[in-house]
């Protein structure tokens, strides 16, 4: 391969190349012996908030799902329950020991509704709810904490209660209504949440050091061009 077919190639690998990201696990290791069936695993009707510590996250992440596991409680529940979540994310500035009961007010200027529907599915203890968005959310955790909003609504638990891992580490907390049904305000649960994982998309921005290969290489491609049209 000569020379400038080989930097036409390496420009054409650095324009596709998308970095990728690595997932995002908040709540590690969950609590041994220890579960709850907000808002996934039973009949909650109710909205639910549940903040990450923006020191969770290394860097900015575009996240494209999530996952929540069943590792530590086996109620023997056939199926997740049925009916339909809507789940939105946004940066807060509220933070595991300040977020209020206060719905709308826990929510940042950048709430983004990412996905809805059923997750209801054949179920048994150890599975994991994987939840895969229809709207990618970028956060940067240099603007502040992560918020997850979800509201359950027509909700019903057939196949009985499902108890998700649970962390009370004091690196997430949760805003819930007892009873699992409508309340204003929400009650903090501070230091205590879901395990949960974010799934990374990928990034459409290149790296910095993307951008100065590439800048080089076209450079460089353009060079040998000019000496080529010169001879």
């Amino acid at each position: 391969m000569n020379k400038t077919l080989a930097t036409i190639v390496v420009c054409l690998a650095l324009l596709i190349a998308i970095p990728a990201m690595a997932d995002v696990t908040v709540g590690l290791p969950p609590d041994p012996g220890s579960g709850n069936c907000f808002p996934w695993g039973c009949a909650y009707n109710a909205e639910y908030q549940q903040v990450y510590a923006q020191g969770q996250f290394s860097g900015t992440i575009t996240i494209a799902g999530l996952e929540f596991y069943n590792t530590q409680v086996n109620n023997g529940s056939t199926s997740l329950p049925t009916g339909n979540w809507a789940i939105s994310l946004s940066t807060t500035s509220y933070d595991v020991n300040t977020i209020t009961g206060n719905w709308a007010a826990n929510e940042g200027a950048d709430n983004t509704a990412v996905w809805s529907g059923n997750i209801n599915q054949a179920w048994t203890f150890g599975d994991t709810l994987t939840i895969t968005f229809t709207t990618p959310f970028t956060y940067n955790p240099a603007n502040g904490n992560l918020l997850m909003d979800v509201v359950g609504s027509g909700v019903s638990a057939p196949g009985g209660g499902t108890f998700f891992d649970v962390n009370s580490g004091g690196v997430t907390t949760r805003v819930f209504c007892y009873s699992g049904v409508a309340c204003n305000p929400g009650n903090p649960n501070t230091g205590y949440g879901l395990v949960t994982t974010f799934i990374a998309g990928t990034s459409t921005t290149p790296e910095p050091g993307t951008f100065m290969l590439l800048g080089s290489g076209v450079l460089g491609l353009a060079g040998m061009l000019r000496r080529k049209m010169n001879l």
